[in-house]
């Protein structure tokens, strides 16, 4: 097949490492399953031409140092347009011709929209439009208030493990979503050895801030209110925990002395995992992932584990993440253990340490028998 893989986040942020990770799978898992892939991103101008031109720069010289040059392409606009006004007309065209867009639109058997980030005119090029949904509850609930081109699609996959279920509070928006498992290029995350007991518990993290409303309820969209639930933990615990986060290393503000005070580590994000190499080492020099989840994923019951959690238990790092439901569709209490309050999640942190290596090598084989990019993505695409 020929797929075109629509991003709206990469070039924008070159130094998120974890972010461009998450592109490669895509990417490196469509190319081992043989179909040919087109990469196509789309950016708002910052409006500082130095800093579009680096943005550019890094994206293409990924592109082709992948070997997929003339398979890739960025759409820049005017910051002054809307996004009913973003077409290809309007765009200017980095990497390609606006004649290659125009030929690969007609001819791509679909487009693989990651998170809408394609919206109408642009999206109405293609024949055959898949919404992929990565952050469940989020999407939809936004889709209540404004229009993201939900709609125009014709098949919806979401990385909810609950979102059909009864319980799941997220709207449905009177479509059928499929559910898929977030994934991995195995090839791209060897087991690493085991980094010591004394090598911290480790996210990578957007410390943000952000709230939707649903009905008479206030969700918090936002990473921070998820750990700071549990900012207590490392005292608990008694052991090192560390959060590789931009703006609460760098900032002085309430949260970063709050969680500081309470035992953590905190570290730039850029500097430990800029680039998917050192996203790599990073994973690799932890002895676990800390996950907590985003309060609206678990109030909604949404059941998604975070396509970092995949990357950490592919290296053999245990992952030890709040529950949003993903214990009811997938296996757990070796390699990935859920916890739904401090008390099991102090308990947990004790059992991984003291029988690593069991949790270690079940994080692998989870990994090899669940996550496996190439399987998962055949999945997807068998709904399509």
């Amino acid at each position: 097949m020929k797929i075109v893989l629509a991003f709206g986040s990469l070039a924008a942020d070159p130094d998120d490492g974890a972010r461009w990770a998450w592109g490669l799978e895509h990417l490196f898992g469509f190319d081992a399953l043989g179909h040919e892939v087109f990469w196509l991103e789309s950016l708002a101008s910052s409006g500082d031409p130095a800093r579009d031109q680096h943005r550019i720069g890094t994206f293409l010289g990924r592109v082709k140092a992948l070997g997929m040059e003339g398979r890739g392409a960025l759409l820049l606009f005017d910051p002054a347009l809307s996004i009913d006004e973003w077409t290809l007309k309007t765009a200017q065209v980095c990497g390609t011709s606006k004649d290659r867009i125009r030929e690969t639109t007609r001819s791509a058997d679909l487009v693989w929209n990651l998170c809408g980030a394609l919206r109408r005119p642009l999206l109405s090029l293609f024949r055959r439009r898949v919404l992929v949904d990565w952050d469940p509850g989020v999407l939809q609930v936004s889709a209540l208030a404004r229009d993201p081109s939900i709609r125009e699609h014709h098949v919806f996959l979401s990385v909810g493990a609950k979102i059909e279920d009864h319980d799941c509070e997220v709207p449905r928006l009177g479509l059928t979503w499929h559910r898929f498992t977030p994934f991995v290029y195995l090839p791209m995350w060897p087991v690493r050895a085991d980094p010591g007991q004394h090598a911290p518990f480790t996210d990578v993290v957007h410390w943000s801030r952000g709230e939707l409303r649903l009905r008479d309820r206030t969700l918090s969209t936002g990473q921070r209110d998820g750990y700071l639930r549990y900012a207590d933990l490392p005292g608990q615990a008694k052991r090192p925990f560390e959060l590789a986060a931009r703006s609460l290393a760098k900032e002085v503000s309430p949260d970063r002395e709050r969680m500081l005070a309470a035992g953590w580590t905190v570290v730039d994000a850029r500097e430990v995992a800029g680039t998917p190499d050192a996203y790599r080492t990073y994973i690799a020099q932890s002895r676990a992932q800390i996950a907590c989840p985003t309060p609206i994923s678990r109030e909604l019951k949404t059941g998604s584990l975070s396509d970092r959690s995949v990357r950490y238990l592919a290296t053999g790092r245990p992952v030890l993440a709040e529950d949003t439901g993903f214990s009811e569709h997938l296996p757990t209490g070796q390699g990935l253990v859920g916890f739904r309050d401090i008390d099991e999640a102090r308990e947990a942190v004790a059992d991984i340490d003291a029988n690593y290596e069991q949790h270690s090598r079940a994080a692998r084989e989870m990994a090899v028998e669940l996550f496996d990019a190439r399987r998962c993505l055949q999945k997807m695409l068998s709904v399509c």
